[in-house]
């Protein structure tokens, strides 16, 4: 389900940023993103020296096969403004390892660490139900580290509530992972100044 509709955020300054679906030529700017999250979320989680092995390059190849998909049953959202380019992106469809056709998920949300606490995760988390919603998704779903103290607290401050957990392999390791999870009836997603932070979770 495809979309041309964009939405802007701020005052039109410097701190304003837009809101819009991804496409192919996006690949790079959302791998950027992608490794510098992992290694600013998870710093303290996962182990240093596999966090450095990330790759702008292997991200990149693997978003392109995404964005190259003529037919997907979910979206990818970028987060841009004017002078930096892509500052963000997030990951939605339907609820993976569940057979329920109203189950969304977010799967990936993930922001540039200088531009964390002005919105941007807000505004990507209600981009992501609002299209799960007119998608028929009526629940959304997101899994997070539970050590992960501030994506879990921005969850809880968005109404997220925590459901159930499970143990996942990262880097060679074990570590539990916690779904919080959204009745989907607000389609509207609005960045707010007092955001709690930008959240994250391994794809």
């Amino acid at each position: 389900m495809a979309s041309d509709r964009a939405t802007s955020f701020g005052d039109g300054s410097a701190n304003g940023f837009l809101v819009r679906e991804a496409d192919f030529s996006d690949a790079a700017g959302i791998a950027a993103v992608h490794v510098a999250g992992w290694r600013d979320a998870y710093r303290e989680i996962i182990d240093a020296d596999y966090l450095e092995s990330l790759s702008d390059i292997r991200h990149a190849a693997m978003w392109a096969d995404v964005l190259d998909q003529e037919i997907r049953e979910g979206a990818t959202f970028v987060a841009e403004n004017a002078k930096s380019g892509i500052i963000g992106f997030a990951d939605c469809g339907p609820e993976r390892g569940h057979d329920d056709a109203t189950s969304g998920e977010i799967t990936a949300i993930y922001v540039m660490p200088e531009f964390h606490r002005r919105g941007i995760g807000h505004a990507l988390v209600g981009t992501c139900r609002a299209w799960l919603a007119e998608a028929g998704r009526t629940s959304v779903a997101i899994w997070v580290l539970a050590d992960n103290a501030a994506a879990r607290q921005f969850y809880e401050t968005l109404g997220g509530a925590e459901s159930e957990t499970r143990m996942i392999r990262v880097a060679g390791g074990e570590l539990e992972e916690v779904c919080y999870r959204w009745a989907n009836g607000n389609r509207e997603g609005r960045a707010t100044d007092d955001d709690a932070g930008d959240a994250d979770n391994p794809l």
